[in-house]
């Protein structure tokens, strides 16, 4: 019996540790896109054009990419004690114009309303291009190993 119970501590401390890393890996990745999505957003802007959120990309604890369109969408950084960011499957733009104001605005995250910080237009033509040309130099790469 005793052993029984062992095994499954056991297991649920490996179910943890697992989960655990899962968890660290997801946030490295999201830290080396947003270090990608950083090289193609201008300076900070008090507010831009806004009609309707399209889609949206967690890039950590505080900072997401906002599409408006395909091919329209502003690096938003928001507030620290927004913990839900990095795993929301939704949120909703809190703006009550056609435009989104940094430090006026706010996004629906888990229920929770998230001040903007800094809003930042990205290129996504540019963004785009090279995503592309990085996955075929790594395609070439590859194929001549």
């Amino acid at each position: 019996m005793r052993l029984k119970w062992m095994l499954l501590l056991v297991a649920a401390i490996a179910t943890t540790a697992g989960a655990q890393d899962r968890k660290t890996e997801r946030l490295t990745k999201m830290e080396q896109r947003l270090e990608f999505v950083t090289r193609f957003a201008s300076e900070p802007k008090s507010s831009v054009p806004f009609a309707r959120s399209y889609d949206f990309e967690p890039l950590g604890r505080h900072t997401l990419l906002l599409y408006e369109s395909m091919n329209r969408a502003y690096l938003v950084e928001i507030e620290d004690f927004c913990p839900d960011l990095p795993t929301a499957m939704a949120i909703g733009v809190e703006n009550k114009t056609s435009t989104l104001n940094a430090k006026f605005d706010a996004l629906r995250i888990g229920g929770r309303s998230c001040q903007i910080l800094q809003i930042r237009p990205v290129d996504v033509k540019a963004m785009k291009a090279a995503q592309k040309a990085e996955r075929e130099a790594a395609k070439a790469a590859k194929a001549t190993d």
